[in-house]
């Protein structure tokens, strides 16, 4: 009796340790390092958070209904996620996960193993899901079709498509004027194709991934009857030149010039905002002025990237001098930046609004990034009424808004990027990533992002804005993201 007694013991004791849940993290290893993300453990399964890995994929959570569903959004997929329930929705189809979706403290928690393939599903980088390491790893390298480029030539277009290294491939063409390119056994980067295409000079272009092989497709503005094709070395891509002699390119010509990044990511602009008659925001103690700590900074940043030797450093202003719109668009436009990085303090009436924030250009959608942007504009609405309401040709207006498309993609990626190295270096409170219409950002044509390293009207931020040792920290956050940027985007 004894005996069973103990036995039905040790039964109930490891039913129990089976359910238990424990604290812990995971690794998330990238192409820029790795990084540690919260984590459960419920007996044998993992959990990580759902809510600090979209740090780093640029999705949105929310909830559908407080306290039951929750929908997240990454690129073109939909996820609907009922709590505590193994089912959900993707795109509208139902699929069992067997372990149940939970939600600890607000955070959104999923099953590691169970869920990272639907995960992968979603993105451009191929996401795996290692059990015996606690690892989950975003591989950009994985991919051997990495990237294409639409010009101009002067008897037609030119099509250019890299890879890491020599493909088999074959070409047809199908109605509507499109040209394919196949690629047996290739991993394309779909939405690095999708998201950095200039379409001045083409229709549009559709990169497809299937089990055994990928597609690049381009869409012609209007019928061809030739075509060449070439390997080109250094980097390694697909040259298909379309003949048409009917083709002008001088008929596109406006005052926007074709200006931004080459293949190697060598050439940071650090604008220190405001500046000279432009205080900026002041704060609360009336000691402590927005462009005196935005130059601080900025020098921080400027001395560590030259230090490194990797990177071209230049800045809109190295002095308290007071820098046009136009100014700091024409430096950084003229140097053809790689990356454009706006130093910026945040400020409020009200005393209580506290942490550090990183923004990238695109209509405001709360308000709070509608009164940042509000703030940081206003300088250059005094100094030019006009420039809120520019007048543009219609088709100077398209190929502006083509060129800041172009670059939406990367720009938020560096600003999710600096908002997490930012969250290590510096222990205020992390605002996140949002979007905003600063105008500094809208006449850049590179990735771009304006830090708000934290409050100069609250008193508690105020003292840290004023310690150099601050000052260092914001500035080492922004230079690991900018590392980083260079290790996923670079070609050469």
């Amino acid at each position: 009796m004894n005996r069973q007694i103990l036995t039905y013991t040790l039964l109930l004791g490891l039913l129990l340790a089976s359910a238990i849940t424990y604290a812990s993290e995971i690794k998330v290893r990238t192409s820029g390092g790795t990084e540690k993300i919260a984590a459960i453990g419920t007996g044998n399964k993992t959990y990580y958070s759902l809510s600090e890995l979209n740090k780093t994929l640029n999705g949105k959570i929310s909830w559908v209904t407080i306290g039951y569903s929750v929908k997240y959004v990454v690129d073109s997929y939909v996820y609907l996620f009922t709590v505590d329930s193994p089912y959900f929705n993707m795109n509208g189809k139902v699929y069992n996960l067997i372990h149940p979706i939970k939600i600890i403290k607000g955070a959104l928690y999923v099953p590691a193993e169970a869920f990272t393939p639907y995960l992968n599903m979603a993105r451009a980088e191929n996401i795996t899901w290692d059990n015996s390491g606690n690892t989950l790893r975003i591989d950009a390298e994985w991919f051997n079709i990495t990237d294409v480029a639409v010009m101009s030539k002067t008897n037609g277009v030119l099509l250019e498509i890299f890879m890491t290294s020599q493909l088999i491939f074959e070409v047809y063409e199908s109605e509507g004027n499109w040209l394919n390119i196949n690629f047996p056994y290739a991993k394309i980067n779909k939405n690095k194709i999708l998201s950095g295409i200039d379409k001045k000079y083409i229709r549009s272009v559709n990169a497809f991934q299937f089990d055994s092989s990928a597609q690049v497709s381009f869409r012609l503005r209007r019928g061809y009857k030739k075509y060449y094709h070439t390997y080109k070395p250094n980097p390694i891509r697909l040259q298909i030149s379309i003949e048409d002699v009917l083709f002008n390119p001088d008929s596109l010509n406006t005052d926007v010039n074709r200006i931004g990044p080459d293949e190697k990511i060598d050439v940071i602009v650090i604008d220190p905002g405001h500046g000279g008659k432009d205080y900026g925001a002041i704060g609360r103690g009336k000691r402590t002025r927005e462009k005196d700590i935005n130059l601080e900074i900025a020098k921080n940043l400027a001395k560590m990237i030259r230090k490194d030797k990797q990177f071209k450093v230049i800045m809109t202003r190295t002095k308290d001098k007071y820098v046009s719109l136009d100014e700091r668009a024409k430096i950084a436009n003229d140097a053809q930046a790689d990356l454009f990085i706006s130093i910026h303090c945040n400020a409020s009436s009200k005393a209580q609004p506290n942490g550090h924030q990183v923004f990238y250009l695109a209509p405001a959608k709360t308000d709070a990034a509608r009164a940042a942007a509000q703030l940081e504009n206003a300088p250059f609405l005094l100094d030019d009424p006009t420039v809120e309401g520019e007048n543009q040709d219609d088709l100077a207006f398209i190929l502006n808004d083509m060129i800041q498309t172009q670059f939406l993609s990367e720009s938020a990626d560096l600003a999710y990027m600096c908002d997490v190295e930012m969250r290590k270096k510096i222990k205020i409170r992390p605002r996140g990533v949002d979007h905003a219409a600063f105008f500094v950002l809208n006449r850049v044509y590179m990735p771009s992002i304006l830090v708000e390293a934290a409050f100069i009207s609250n008193k508690k931020e105020e003292k840290l804005l004023r310690k150099k040792s601050f000052r260092k920290k914001v500035a080492e956050g922004i230079y690991e993201a900018v590392k980083r940027f260079k290790a996923k985007y670079e070609r050469m």
